[in-house]
């Protein structure tokens, strides 16, 4: 019994002083301004989808100051909270794209809600390439048997270099139903990993992600173009 009202007294006192520090925390802040939520999406440059990605701010000119924010998956969404009127110096990090680094001063505009975005590059060790060569039966995902010769040279190629992990991006031509085109990309992108997988190539290494027809490269309807939108690209996510 003496020893249950020595546990109680002692997490009574750390949660009392836990609420203090809290509280002082946010008076801290107050005293020193108002604080203003900052908020935005941090997006891919040329698919404009969402990134995974950190924010971090400094404050200037003595970096006295510092967050963290990461981006929600689903929607590329971060959230920071930041004093009024001082200066920050904002770094975005994303892997496999370039580092975002501006300065940048908190400036109310009367809601306490300032809206920043972000558009990321990818570096030059990241970028993307197409698989030309790589041919499906018209509206499925099977591989053709032409496709063989290329994909077992990318299974050389990535065989060669172990550290290099990769993204299948999956792209249809624009026209038709656009959900049965998107799951059309990812079937295919699908049936590109098993294909590596199959030869030794780790899952691990291999990321997919589907646009159905989102990302044509032309918007003309001749049979060239429609072929040239069929695609599956290879993002380089790591080296």
């Amino acid at each position: 019994m003496k020893i249950t009202r020595i546990l109680f007294s002692f997490c009574l006192c750390v949660s009392i002083l836990l609420l203090l520090t809290h509280d002082d925390l946010f008076a801290q802040a107050h005293e020193e301004g108002t604080l203003i939520r900052v908020t935005g999406t941090v997006l891919d440059e040329e698919s404009k989808s969402p990134l995974i990605a950190n924010v971090f701010y400094e404050k200037l000119p003595f970096y006295d100051d510092m967050g963290i924010s990461a981006t929600n998956q689903q929607n590329g969404v971060y959230e920071l909270y930041m004093l009024e009127n001082i200066k920050y110096i904002i770094n975005v990090k994303a892997d496999g794209y370039k580092t975002i680094s501006e300065e940048m001063e908190v400036v109310d505009n009367g809601t306490q809600l300032i809206e920043k975005n972000f558009v990321m590059f990818p570096d030059a060790a990241h970028e993307k390439f197409d698989l030309h060569n790589l041919i499906f039966a018209r509206g499925r995902a099977v591989i053709d048997e032409s496709s063989f010769a290329e994909l077992n040279d990318f299974v050389a190629w990535l065989e060669a270099r172990p550290n290099i992990n990769i993204q299948l991006e999956g792209h249809t031509d624009f026209q038709g139903n656009a959900q049965a085109n998107l799951q059309l990309s990812q079937d295919r992108v699908d049936a590109v990993k098993e294909y590596l997988t199959k030869r030794g190539v780790k899952k691990t290494r291999i990321r997919t992600k589907a646009f159905g027809g989102t990302q044509p490269l032309s918007r003309e309807r001749t049979d060239e173009a429609r072929t040239a939108n069929r695609r599956v690209e290879v993002r380089i996510l790591k080296q």
